[in-house]
């Protein structure tokens, strides 16, 4: 199943002859121009970048419920707008952000090889482990309240899918992807690296995206995995399990989509 903002740059007044001196009030003025110019850099900016380069951004993100995976590649102002968000408290938010060292600088650095091997005993083992639990959980919902609560059976169909999807896609990547980008990373002659890297990447970006339209339509249909007063405990921890599985999927997208992809592409070249 698949289902700007304008940079107005402020010019420095200039103390000559016959010059006015700047009042208070204008160096102000001087000091706001600069921040707005700060700001309108962080929406020109794409979001998957900024992700990449501080892995917290991630969770300013998530709590305005901007997508930095599968929407990573557009610009911050594009996904406030999309999102019905004011990109004023967004960037306040972002600049709230210490840059310091994280998880993510680490994650960056390593070499393509690297990077393949921990995105497979992280994210794909965890989706690997998860993922029947998910189905195991909606199904034993349909069987003990299908039949007074209609809405769980198309959930618990959009959460097979989801699951079928995710497992042919890990195939995908394990065979045929990412032995060429650790042969790329090598600098071993790899057929898939030899001009057509490009191919298998566009093809795992758009599986990319049609997992985030299921996460967007079971989002939907248990609104935002919220379960309902009467529910059972199976219910309950179905819904915690998918919201933590979205987050991991969230992080293991924003990877591969914003990372890896782009440099095996780079080395490719």
């Amino acid at each position: 199943m698949s289902a700007t903002s304008i940079t107005q740059d402020a010019q420095p007044s200039v103390h000559g002859v016959g010059s006015q001196p700047r009042h208070d009030s204008q160096l102000g003025q001087g000091s706001e121009l600069s921040e707005s110019a700060q700001d309108n850099h962080w929406l020109a900016r794409k979001v998957g970048e900024l992700v990449a380069e501080d892995f917290r951004r991630a969770h300013v993100f998530s709590k305005f419920g901007i997508d930095f995976c599968c929407g990573g590649g557009k610009p911050l102002a594009v996904a406030c707008e999309r999102a019905d968000i004011d990109p004023a408290k967004v960037v306040a938010a972002l600049n709230a952000v210490t840059l310091t060292g994280s998880k993510e600088d680490e994650l960056n650095q390593l070499p393509l090889d690297q990077l393949v091997d921990y995105i497979e005993s992280t994210h794909h083992q965890y989706v690997r482990e998860k993922a029947p639990l998910l189905v195991e959980y909606s199904e034993k919902m349909v069987r003990a309240h299908g039949e007074h609560y209609a809405e769980i059976i198309p959930f618990a169909g959009w959460v097979r899918a989801l699951v079928e999807d995710l497992m042919s896609h890990l195939m995908k990547e394990e065979k045929i992807l990412f032995p060429a980008i650790r042969g790329l990373s090598q600098a071993e002659q790899v057929e898939t690296c030899s001009g057509h890297m490009g191919n298998p990447i566009n093809a795992m970006q758009n599986e990319h995206e049609e997992v985030g339209l299921i996460l967007q339509k079971l989002r939907e249909l248990t609104n935002d995995f919220t379960p309902p007063e009467h529910a059972c405990t199976t219910w309950r921890v179905c819904y915690a399990t998918l919201a933590e599985f979205e987050a991991d999927l969230h992080q293991h997208i924003h990877l591969e989509n914003n990372i890896l992809f782009p440099k095996a592409l780079d080395l490719a070249q």
